[in-house]
């Protein structure tokens, strides 16, 4: 039986306010084998995509109890499948290695025994989810927030050693059977394909060879052709803009290099791994007293490919000195000393790396900044239907985000003799 059909379905009217958000939470809450409830409160600590997210005291504990959000992932049971064994692949693995320091998510099952609970508020069916609040713990959202220099190369190792660990513990999980909860994520073919689409300016999906997977085709139309926001004119000044042709004229001289991964995993010559998906720092936990990395959350991206992916989008994010956002693109700079850290933390850990996998991870940087400058860029280019935006963000920030990964990756093309050195200086015995 699948663990769709485990969940339970309730109805629940109350439109809840802000006053009264803790209160639905904590009849949700009592759902789920917790104990008695004796406080609940918005965690307001993390949480980019599901928002609902309340920490949960009981007489048994700490807990977190969150709603996936389904406007993001349309397939909820499929993420907490692939969560479920995820966790119970890392336990199963740490039985063989006693002597890690990781804890995996333990998710807390329905007081009727299923994995996860639906819940409908205000007409709308809802997934929710109940985990162990790992104690003692702590998390940055940036190395910037650590004072001094040396604390940051420590901690980026540790970062590194995270990264090995998670692809240590999860590598016998079934990448077969494994069901990706986002669609069209991380296929760079598809990628370009959207590029190519949009700059061509289709605005009719007859003009557009779509995917074939009708999985991903349903996921990723919309990607193909320019938002019906984006007016014609401006559509046209935005494909014009002489500011942006060199970054189009790169990404298309790229290509190539761009596709080595998908190309490796596609052709069977590169493993096909579970990996993470969202290798930011700030979803990683970390010892709260001696910071060494504990555990890697919000397992909502979970999908079959190559842990270089997961290396390369933590690498590129971390060694960037100046952001995401930065408009001075001089600005935009690689840190070695950083770059080094994190390879020192995940080459001195893994166990389960392959030679051919290694020999890929400057490769695998270079290609994930690339990969995303592509996407920013195209969202702008098609009108910032995908990389929404907030109400005071301004109106080119999805041009000025792909600039500056773009920028990166001639940083890194840049730097490529100095990187594969620190990663070689990584292997010697």
């Amino acid at each position: 039986m699948s663990m769709a059909t485990h969940a339970v379905v309730r109805n629940w009217s109350l439109e809840p306010t802000e006053a009264a958000e803790c209160e639905v939470a904590r009849v949700i809450a009592s759902q789920f084998q917790v104990g008695n409830i004796t406080k609940v409160e918005r965690f307001r600590e993390r949480g980019n995509i599901n928002l609902h997210t309340f920490h949960i005291e009981t007489d048994l504990g700490h807990f977190l109890l969150q709603r996936l959000n389904t406007d993001v992932f349309a397939y909820p049971e499929r993420v907490m499948e692939t969560m479920q064994n995820w966790t119970d692949c890392q336990r199963s693995a740490l039985k063989e290695r006693p002597e890690i320091t990781w804890e995996p998510i333990t998710l807390i099952p329905t007081v009727e025994d299923h994995p996860f609970l639906r819940f409908r508020i205000g007409g709308t069916l809802n997934v929710w989810r109940m985990m162990r609040q790992i104690p003692d713990i702590t998390t940055f959202k940036s190395l910037s927030e650590v004072p001094t220099r040396e604390a940051q190369l420590a901690l980026a190792e540790q970062v590194g050693r995270g990264l090995a660990l998670n692809a240590d513990l999860t590598a016998d999980l079934d990448t077969e059977s494994m069901r990706p909860s986002l669609p069209g994520y991380r296929d760079t073919h598809g990628y370009y394909a959207q590029f190519e689409s949009v700059l061509a300016g289709h605005r009719e999906l007859d003009a557009v060879l779509l995917p074939e997977d009708e999985e991903v085709r349903a996921a990723t139309a919309a990607c193909y052709t320019l938002s019906p926001l984006l007016g014609d004119a401006e559509a046209e000044n935005r494909r014009l803009d002489p500011d942006l042709r060199p970054y189009l004229e790169l990404i298309a001289e790229a290509k190539e290099h761009a596709l080595t991964l998908a190309d490796g995993v596609r052709s069977g010559w590169l493993r096909c791994t579970p990996i993470h998906g969202d290798t930011k720092i700030d979803n990683f936990l970390f010892d709260r007293q001696t910071w060494g990395v504990r555990s890697l959350i919000d397992l909502d991206t979970i999908m079959p490919y190559t842990w270089l992916a997961d290396w390369g989008d933590c690498v590129r994010s971390l060694c960037n000195v100046a952001g995401e956002k930065e408009r001075d693109l001089d600005l935009v700079q690689v840190d070695q000393e950083i770059y080094g850290a994190v390879a020192a933390g995940f080459l001195g850990t893994t166990e389960r790396a392959k030679p051919e996998e290694v020999a890929l991870m400057v490769d695998a940087v270079e290609i994930i900044a690339l990969e995303l400058g592509l996407r920013f860029l195209t969202d702008h280019l098609r009108g910032n239907n995908y990389f929404s935006l907030g109400t005071d963000d301004p109106e080119d920030l999805n041009l000025v985000r792909g600039k500056v990964q773009l920028t990166l990756y001639r940083r890194l093309r840049e730097a490529r003799p100095q990187l594969e050195a620190v990663v070689a200086s990584c292997l010697a015995p």
